[in-house]
């Protein structure tokens, strides 16, 4: 190593993952469970549905191994990630996590790993906690002028009173009988998630989400129209085997979801596989229209809430065919797709002239780059990552 004139961080993309590939440790974190012995100090509650994503972690720990990356581990997020992490000379932790427990679970990693200086994949605790609270989201939207479904927030502590008629409910909902979907304020694949055709409904369904989550619930207005997603990550990716840097964040994987027969609100994994028939990708030709202004919306909101990395945004028509947006999902299924499941992000990779583990590799790329170019030139990370002139 020379001295600090002589010495220059790598930014060219293969020179960075080369070096990456035998300098880093990589940790991969998944979501502990807070019912295993000695991974938390003490239960509590979980405002959103909790969910491992281990075999997701895996996934990506293992694309990263078949890409050449020689240390890649494996890790719980529980009470010990920190000193684990130390111990282990971790460099550059993957959060795939969605929280332990707790009330805004999916902030809690990124905000040790902020707190102990470790470099993460991941969004920071504050963009986290907005993304993942669909009311915060939603008001963020509005403010912004990005379309949304109205919607209020009830809290546990108006249990008892029939909050459809207070003065909130009534300014926001005037007039507008239903139907309307009920909903927790932090979830995913649509768990404990209710459609309801009438205000009559609505104390029932919000009282069925607090015994579910004991903490907020929303109540939105029910589109009717189709619904679509899209995702979208920084602009460094890794097609037909080169990198390209695009002008801007990459949208990619456009598709709607395809609803049964009387299906009102999209299946949550976990009752109904994905697969390729319930997730019809849109045509780039045919389609281009609907493409451009769904890339249009998702490029507002990656740059509205300062975002950095991969992001799902789940979007539904209303009667007159506007797109609204409903949430942008901050942890996307990345799961390898299989004959037998498929992921709503990936499921447009071949498209974009991408596979999987194009997908995994550009997400590091575009990590390292920005540590390359803003991190502290005397952290370990950039320390392992450096030449001399």
């Amino acid at each position: 190593m020379g001295t600090d004139e002589d010495e220059k961080v790598i930014v060219n993309t293969k020179d960075l993952l080369e070096r990456a590939r035998d300098g880093l440790k990589i940790a991969l974190v998944y979501a502990g469970d807070k019912n295993e012995p000695d991974a938390v100090i003490e239960r509590q509650i979980n405002s959103r549905d909790w969910k491992s994503y281990r075999v997701v972690a895996e996934n990506i720990a293992e694309t990263l191994e078949a890409e050449g990356f020689s240390d890649v581990v494996v890790l719980p997020e529980d009470r010990h990630l920190g000193d684990v992490i130390s111990r282990s000379n971790i460099d550059l932790v993957w959060l795939n996590s969605g929280g332990v427990q707790g009330i805004n679970p999916m902030a809690h990693a990124p905000a040790l790993l902020e707190m102990l200086g470790v470099p993460y994949i991941g969004h920071n605790p504050l963009a986290v906690s907005i993304l993942d609270n669909k009311h915060v989201f939603k008001s963020m939207c509005m403010a912004a002028s990005l379309p949304t479904a109205r919607s209020v927030v009830i809290d546990p502590s108006s249990e008892g009173w029939n909050f459809i008629y207070s003065e909130h409910f009534e300014s926001v909902f005037y007039g507008f009988p239903g139907p309307f979907v009920i909903k927790p304020v932090s979830g995913r694949a649509s768990k404990n998630v209710y459609f309801v055709d009438s205000k009559r409904e609505v104390k029932h369904a919000v009282e069925k989400v607090w015994n579910e989550t004991n903490y907020l619930c929303l109540v939105e207005e029910y589109l009717p129209g189709r619904e679509f997603a899209i995702s979208i990550m920084g602009s460094r990716v890794r097609q037909d085997g080169e990198f390209v840097i695009h002008d801007g964040p990459f949208a990619f994987s456009a598709v709607q979801r395809v609803f049964e027969p009387h299906e009102k609100i999209f299946a949550s994994m976990d009752e109904k596989p994905i697969t390729d028939d319930r997730i019809r990708l849109l045509d780039l030709s045919r389609e281009s229209g609907l493409i451009r202004e769904m890339e249009h919306l998702a490029r507002q909101v990656f740059a509205w809430f300062t975002l950095s990395s991969l992001v799902r945004l789940d979007l539904r028509e209303s009667g007159d065919g506007e797109l609204h947006l409903l949430e942008a999902n901050p942890k996307p299924d990345l799961k390898r797709p299989s004959e037998h499941s498929a992921s709503i992000t990936c499921r447009g990779l071949a498209q974009r002239k991408m596979s999987y583990a194009d997908l995994i590799v550009s997400i590091l790329a575009e990590r390292l780059t920005v540590l390359a170019k803003t991190g502290k030139k005397d952290s370990a990370i950039l320390k392992k990552l450096m030449v001399t002139s």
